[in-house]
């Protein structure tokens, strides 16, 4: 439906807020870039390049000869558009009443890398895009290695000590002087990212917040969007982030855009152990999925479909009736994936195995017992999991003995220990007790294939 939006005659005219620089291209090529894409870079040099053309000849175009210059089809033109507008380079206005429609394109400057780097969404999303080598290395490219003038004394000369001042005979005053007002071309600065219709419940985040901790003064216009853009990047939700900027504000008695982005970084640190995404949100590889591409045809089949496309904090959620899982259970899970290298498929089942089995509870020292052994036995696909699982439930459980007799009258010859239904094959592996517990267990476990 781009056509709704954009038609080739329509026309458009580019302008500038402020002047642009040399090293604007610099950081659009190396920090912008890599965000946008070619395209939408491509697009925005065009636009400058036409830009100054206009300043020599101002001229207005259709979008017929952009999509020309750039061998894109219109609907290219206008996604690649809405990149530049969603990151804060480009604004469109619309002249009211014209058919065909006339645009203006405003373009913006980027962010100076000091506020690309601190800008709490860019930075982030430029960090996971090159990874942290090729981050640090354009951080300390666009660096300033700033002289400690401590060790310096100043001895700089002043205005008066070079300059003497006028004769009265020569002052003219302002008003008097035969020179016309000039509106001098500035540069304005990049207002940064613009976040419209934001989800972000601030009332909600009021609730949970104590009154004698935060006032209302201190959740200025600056802090809210700081909480806006912080709670969209780290998907916190209100009443989490009401924790973090109460301990904000006990920790510096104000609250700042830096000390929200500082404490909201050591809350996701100390939450995450510092790793994007979690590792409990993660699904099972595609490499490693039975039916990424195949359908289900059986209900086991079908169970292990769900396994492959859920993740552990889906079964702790369902495990919770919708509920959202507790911290303890979800760090509980991330470490054990972490220490034992566990895929998120086999994860699941192994969750869902331990969940069914002893009644909804999530004992840390059998979770990792299983997760120990699953990950001896290098369980990397959804099905290897499902057979184990089948298959602890139907070994007969270690019989429990009494104490046993001491070995020092015993003769030192060495003998191989074996298990007592072997010994004795004539005694039953399980008594019926334990027999129709298993087979309750494994029934309940199983009965999950059979749902659609």
């Amino acid at each position: 439906m781009h056509w709704k939006e954009l038609l080739p005659v329509d026309t458009f005219q580019v302008e500038a807020a402020g002047l642009l620089h040399e090293y604007d291209r610099k950081i659009l090529t190396l920090l912008y870039q890599p965000l946008i894409g070619a395209e939408a870079y491509s697009l925005y040099m065009t636009l400058w390049s036409t830009y100054e053309h206009q300043v020599s000849s101002p001229s207005t175009m259709t979008h017929h000869s952009l999509k020309v210059m750039m061998r894109w089809d219109l609907k290219k033109v206008l996604e690649e558009r809405k990149k530049l507008e969603g990151i804060g380079l480009i604004k469109v206005y619309l002249k009211k009443g014209d058919d065909p429609r006339h645009f203006a394109y405003e373009l913006h400057p980027p962010l100076t890398p000091e506020r690309f780097f601190n800008d709490g969404v860019l930075n982030i999303y430029l960090y996971n895009r090159l990874g942290k080598n090729r981050y640090n290395e354009l951080k300390k490219h666009f660096s300033n290695q700033y002289i400690d003038f401590e060790e310096y004394t100043d001895v700089t000369a002043s205005f008066n000590d070079v300059f003497d001042s006028l004769h009265p005979s020569e002052m003219v005053l302002a008003e008097e002087s035969e020179e016309t007002d000039v509106s001098a071309v500035g540069r304005s600065d990049n207002k940064g990212l613009v976040f419209s219709s934001p989800q972000f419940d601030f009332e909600v985040m009021k609730q949970h917040i104590s009154d004698m901790i935060v006032s209302n003064q201190m959740l200025t216009t600056s802090v809210k969007q700081t909480i806006e853009r912080l709670a969209f990047v780290y998907k916190i939700e209100p009443y989490e982030m009401a924790r973090i900027v109460e301990q904000a504000a006990i920790h510096h008695d104000q609250l700042t855009e830096d000390l929200l982005r500082k404490e909201v970084s050591s809350w996701f640190a100390l939450e995450n152990k510092g790793k994007v995404p979690a590792l409990q949100m993660r699904k099972q590889p595609t490499e490693l999925q039975e039916f990424h591409k195949k359908e289900p045809s059986t209900n086991e089949e079908k169970a292990a479909q769900r396994y492959e496309q859920m993740t552990p904090y889906d079964i702790l959620q369902r495990a919770a009736a919708g509920g959202k899982p507790s911290q303890a259970d979800m760090r509980m899970v991330e470490r054990i994936m972490d220490e034992q290298n566990l895929n998120p498929g086999v994860m699941n089942v192994l969750l869902d195995f331990i969940l069914e089995t002893q009644d909804k509870k999530l004992s840390k020292n059998y979770v990792e017992k299983f997760a120990s052994h699953w990950a001896r036995a290098n369980v990397k696909t959804v099905r290897e999991a499902m057979n184990l699982a089948i298959k602890e439930l139907e070994q007969p459980s270690p019989k429990k003995t009494g104490k046993q007799p001491s070995n020092r009258n015993r003769p030192s010859t060495r003998t191989d220990k074996v298990p007592e239904w072997i010994s004795n094959p004539k005694e039953p592996e399980m008594d019926e007790g334990e027999r129709a517990e298993k087979q309750k267990q494994l029934q309940k476990f199983l009965s999950k294939y059979k749902k659609d």
